[in-house]
């Protein structure tokens, strides 16, 4: 045998393995993507019979998803095994590591703190104010009346709240809570690697392309506290590429096509239910694809029109009845009734002020959101807003691929306005917009007009959203703009495409600098992150001496809205204390003590 033949043979095995594996992670993968929706399903069930959460949720639920899942997968229980063991000892190696380091954030320590404290408390959503949830009622305090974070946690989506006070409820540990944000970042690797496999992408290639998607900066910086746009970002992706397979793969009568419009189905009930701009985006992208998929039948095929008009929109039906009717019960169904908007406090009577235009500088109000999104694309990463400075500054325009330590620091921020996709990605960015007009021109020349429609029609709905929608600036709230580049990718590593060297090679180079970007940031978030929970460590040690030796303690939180702090002492067994009326400036961990 020659050595070219044996080393493709040692590549074959090699890659065979390399499948293998993959295969089981994701299976594992949708395993605690089927516990995790479980978790939501059945508490916001429970919510509507008015049974609270317990500690017993997690590990029935638990029990309850193996079996599903066992079932689904009857025809290989090996595998299933092996995926279930693999899922579960994710799932209790992050909630121990997420348990262990502190969320120092101002929203994680306000609104989401509160939510989930009470939740885990006793408190139930859709019969109940939160600000009627005090000790009387089974909370370890009485939330102030004049906390202003009382109104989002009554009304706002609340789906990771609801599943971080299941995981709290059961550890003891409110800091547990916030595991949702890595068990996402794995759920989106694994199951987006399998459906870039069904996109005819070599697996290798999958694999990196699936890896750009999961670390994204929303993710990324948001990894280790409460907030949750990394969630809104990794679910929306799933939900976006499962259409583009459902429009340009037409068989819906294989195992893979039901198995997608099953993780479709979770995905769009965690988007709708992680914030309202979830639905927004979950609701926008489907209804386009919905369109298109069925106005081509209609052209093509009578009769497959019809068939396949009346399965999808039972489908879709059924999907929106769980995600807004049932599990969206404490927000949109409530918000409805008792406000006369699903949306409220954003809209309706008695609606709140727009917090996007609030957070941009006076220089930047009256700029179109266009102009805001293309000066966010190539400024300088960092928070040119009311809230973060006294003086009011510009955003600093910048050289693509050019950085400075100090705009890496920036990326320590978890909501971070400007330049939020990373230091790298303004020449991403131009890569993007010069390789999309090369792969126009190759597609019109391989007469390949249906994959160009349907993607030029996602290249347009997100223009369009850019224009139309608050918010164009801020990375977080424009998460569909991270596809463009992956559209681009897919059409380079596509084996239907392009099998030159060059579009493999230039796919790699683009995938290397999504990874220099996620590193730069990843670095400033572990190293902030330890730094912070250091310092919260020792804070938190000195206080429980101190109220060991005293038997008693007076706090004085910074602000009343910073009231979540206190799960945090409940945690610590700390309940005899004094909650002061003194208000002060942000200082130290949340409040200080004597």
């Amino acid at each position: 045998m020659s050595k070219v033949k044996k080393d493709n043979k040692k590549t074959n095995k090699f890659l065979q393995l390399f499948e293998n594996i993959m295969s089981i992670f994701n299976e594992s993968a949708k395993f605690l993507l089927i516990l995790i929706t479980l978790v939501l399903l059945i508490t916001s069930l429970l919510f509507v019979i008015n049974i609270e959460i317990t500690r017993l949720h997690l590990p029935i639920i638990i029990i309850l998803a193996t079996i599903i899942y066992g079932f689904l997968k009857k025809d290989n229980l090996k595998t299933a095994l092996y995926a279930v063991i693999i899922g579960l000892a994710v799932f209790a190696m992050s909630t121990f590591v997420v348990g262990k380091i502190y969320d120092g954030t101002a929203d994680g320590n306000t609104y989401h703190k509160l939510t989930v404290g009470a939740l885990k408390n006793g408190w139930n959503p859709i019969y109940q104010d939160i600000a009627d949830f005090n000790k009387e009622e089974g909370n370890p305090f009485d939330i102030l009346e004049d906390n202003v974070n009382v109104k989002w946690s009554n009304h706002y989506a609340m789906g990771t709240e609801e599943f971080g006070a299941v995981v709290y409820a059961f550890t003891g540990n409110i800091e547990t809570a916030k595991v949702f944000n890595i068990l996402w970042v794995y759920i989106g690797l694994f199951i987006l690697y399998g459906l870039f496999i069904q996109m005819k992408v070599a697996s290798w290639k999958s694999f990196m392309i699936a890896g750009v998607l999961a670390l994204n900066p929303i993710s990324l910086t948001q990894l280790t506290n409460l907030y949750l746009d990394g969630v809104l970002a990794i679910s929306l992706f799933i939900i976006i590429i499962i259409e583009i397979i459902k429009s340009l793969y037409k068989d819906n009568k294989t195992t893979e096509y039901k198995e997608n419009n099953l993780i479709l189905a979770m995905a769009i009930i965690w988007c709708v239910n992680s914030k309202f701009t979830g639905l927004a985006y979950a609701a926008i992208f489907c209804i386009v694809l919905y369109l298109y998929r069925h106005i081509r039948n209609f052209i093509k095929d009578k009769n497959e029109f019809k068939n396949n008009l009346i399965k999808d929109t039972i489908y879709y039906v059924i999907v929106v009845l769980l995600a807004i009717v049932l599990v969206g019960s404490s927000t949109y169904t409530k918000n409805l009734i008792t406000h006369g908007h699903p949306l409220y406090p954003l809209y309706g009577k008695g609606h709140v002020a727009n917090m996007v235009k609030m957070e941009m500088p006076d220089s930047m109000q009256d700029y179109s959101s266009l102009k805001l999104f293309f000066i966010s694309m190539f400024s300088k990463g960092e928070n040119v807003s009311p809230s973060y400075a006294e003086v009011q500054n510009d955003p600093d325009l910048k050289i693509p691929f050019t950085t400075s330590r100090e705009e890496i620091s920036n990326y320590s921020i978890p909501d971070i306005r400007v330049g939020g996709f990373g230091p790298m990605f303004s020449g991403i960015f131009i890569i993007t917009i010069i390789g999309l007009i090369i792969a126009v021109i190759d597609l019109i020349k391989k007469k390949e007009y249906e994959t160009l429609l349907v993607y030029g029609l996602l290249f347009v709905t997100s223009s369009i959203m850019v224009i139309a929608l608050d918010g164009s600036y801020w990375a977080r709230y424009i998460p569909y703009i991270f596809l463009l580049p992956i559209y681009l990718l897919i059409y380079l590593f596509k084996k239907d495409f392009s099998k030159s060297k060059f579009s493999n090679f230039l796919g790699v180079v683009l995938v290397g600098i999504f990874a220099i970007n996620a590193l730069l940031i990843l670095k400033t978030q572990l190293s902030t992150t330890l730094s912070t929970n250091k310092y919260i460590n020792v804070r938190l040690t000195e206080l429980r001496e101190y109220y060991d030796k005293n038997n008693s303690i007076k706090i004085n939180l910074n602000h009343h809205g910073i009231q979540g702090v206190e799960y945090n002492l409940d945690d610590l067994n700390i309940s005899n204390y004094e909650l002061t009326d003194d208000k002060l400036q942000y200082e130290g961990y949340m409040f200080t003590y004597e």
